[in-house]
């Protein structure tokens, strides 16, 4: 998206209309909150249900990862684990996916050894440890994506890397005091 892209949203509800316009992510907190003063339930029920900032999550993982302009991955640390840079790559297809950027979320053995310069066997018993744990499902023969609780995980584990804290995709990483 180029810098000068606007956002108008109008919502009608109970024969009042609201526009909102702007820069899309001040966009849609500004819809997000508007429809919390509308239904408080939903704001509480948005408390308790993780729905990922995808936009938010574009800027974290992209400090781990780039993408091609054809949607193939491009690790920028050798830093990292093999688990925690498999879990980059898979967070950075996913994040392309839902923007847009790429047909699909899942991810193959293949990409992904070439992305982070691992042997495919590598890669392959990383994905089944991470499959066991419920951080990666199986989506078809040799592709994988992240499970939702998986993107929770990877997300904190990225951030605590970004922090310069340790640590593993798969390990829940607890906040510093």
């Amino acid at each position: 998206m180029s810098q000068n892209s606007k956002l108008k949203v109008q919502i009608e509800h109970d024969g009042f209309k609201h526009t909102i316009e702007g820069e899309p992510d001040k966009v849609l907190k500004a819809i997000s909150q508007y429809i919390a003063e509308i239904y408080p339930a939903y704001d509480l029920a948005s408390k308790l249900i993780y729905s990922p900032d995808y936009l938010e999550l574009l800027e974290e993982v992209s400090v781990f990862v780039n993408l091609t302009t054809d949607g193939q991955p491009i690790m920028l640390r050798s830093d990292l684990s093999a688990d925690q840079a498999l879990a980059a790559i898979l967070l950075a297809n996913q994040v392309a996916f839902k923007l847009g950027k790429r047909t699909t979320d899942e991810s193959t053995i293949e990409e992904i050894s070439r992305a982070i310069g691992k042997a495919q066997k590598t890669i392959q018993n990383t994905l089944t440890d991470m499959t066991k744990a419920g951080i990666v499902e199986r989506s078809g023969k040799g592709s994988y994506r992240l499970t939702t609780t998986g993107t929770r995980e990877v997300q904190e584990t990225l951030n605590s890397l970004r922090e310069g804290r340790n640590g593993n995709a798969g390990e829940r990483v607890e906040p510093s005091s």
